[in-house]
C-alpha cells in the first residue's frame, strides 16, 4: 500500500493569530519544528512517503473571520493535496507532535477524531442531532476520498459564507463539520489526534500523535503533562527558550 503523510507551512500558519509576544513566537516556531521533525522521522520509520508544502498562492477572500490571512493559507492545502497516485493519505496539520513508538493509525476510507466543547452545539444545530464537530488537524483517508474531499472543499471555499454554520463559526473545521454531516466518517480513538484542552491528564499515557492547537503553541504544551513538555522540548537549544 502506497501511503503518503502530508504537511504544509504555507505563510505563518496558526502563528499570524499574535505577533505581538516576539519571545514566545520564536518559541512557537521552535516547537513546530520539533512537531514536524517527529513526522518526518515518523514516516521515514515506516516506510511512508512524506510530502510538505510551503507554495503560498496568495489566496484573498474575504470569509470576516478574526484571521481571513491565516484561512486563506490553511484553505490552500485542498489545492496541494493529491488528487491520484496514492492508496492512502494522512494529512497532518503542522502542530502535530507524533511520538516515536507510534505505529500506523487505522486504515479506512475516512477517519477523524472529535473535537468536545461549544463547538459541538453548533454542528447539532446547524447540521442536525445525530452531527459532531470534527477536529481537521489529523485526517486519515483513501486517495478516492481525498480527491473528493478536496473537491468539495474547493467548491465550497470561495462560497463558504453561503453556509450558515460557516458564517457563525469562520474556520475551517466548520466546512469539515458540514461535509461530514453528509459523508459519515469513522471516528478515530482520540490517542490519534491528542487535544490537550479536552484530554483528562490519564488518558496521555497512550498518545500517539499530541495535536498542539491553538494560538500559542508553548501554552498549549503546558497543559500537558511534564514528562510530555519534555520530550518535545529536548531538542530545542535551552537558551532559545522562554521562561513560562
Amino acid at each position: 500500500m502506497k501511503t503518503l503523510v502530508f504537511q504544509s507551512k504555507i505563510g505563518g500558519g496558526s502563528l499570524t493569530w499574535d505577533s505581538k509576544n516576539m519571545s514566545q513566537l520564536k518559541t512557537d516556531h521552535l516547537i513546530i519544528e520539533s512537531c514536524l521533525a517527529s513526522v518526518r522521522s515518523w514516516s521515514k520509520k515506516l516506510g511512508y512517503e512524506y510530502k510538505f508544502v510551503t507554495q503560498d498562492l496568495k489566496w484573498n477572500f474575504e470569509f470576516l473571520s478574526k484571521n481571513d490571512v491565516q484561512l486563506n493559507c490553511a484553505f490552500q492545502n485542498w489545492t496541494h493535496l493529491p488528487k491520484e497516485g496514492y492508496d492512502q493519505i494522512i494529512y497532518l496539520d503542522n502542530d502535530i507532535f507524533v511520538f516515536e513508538y507510534s505505529g500506523s493509525p487505522p486504515i479506512v476510507d475516512f477517519g477523524l477524531v472529535c473535537r468536545y466543547g461549544d463547538q459541538t452545539q453548533y454542528a447539532k444545530h446547524y447540521c442536525g442531532n445525530d452531527s459532531l464537530w470534527w477536529n481537521s488537524g489529523v485526517i486519515v483517508m483513501s486517495q478516492k476520498r481525498c480527491r473528493h474531499l478536496s473537491n468539495w472543499m474547493l467548491d465550497y471555499i470561495p462560497r463558504a459564507r453561503e453556509l450558515s454554520l460557516f458564517r457563525d463559526l469562520p474556520r475551517e473545521e466548520s466546512l469539515i463539520t458540514k461535509y461530514c454531516a453528509k459523508y459519515k466518517p469513522t471516528k478515530l480513538d482520540p490517542i490519534w489526534n491528542t487535544m490537550p484542552p479536552q484530554t483528562p491528564i490519564p488518558m496521555y499515557l497512550d498518545t500517539k500523535f499530541l495535536h498542539l492547537l491553538g494560538t500559542s503553541k508553548l501554552n498549549t504544551l503546558l497543559k500537558c503533562p511534564k514528562e510530555i513538555q519534555k520530550v518535545i522540548m529536548k531538542n530545542i537549544d535551552v537558551s532559545e527558550k522562554i521562561i513560562a
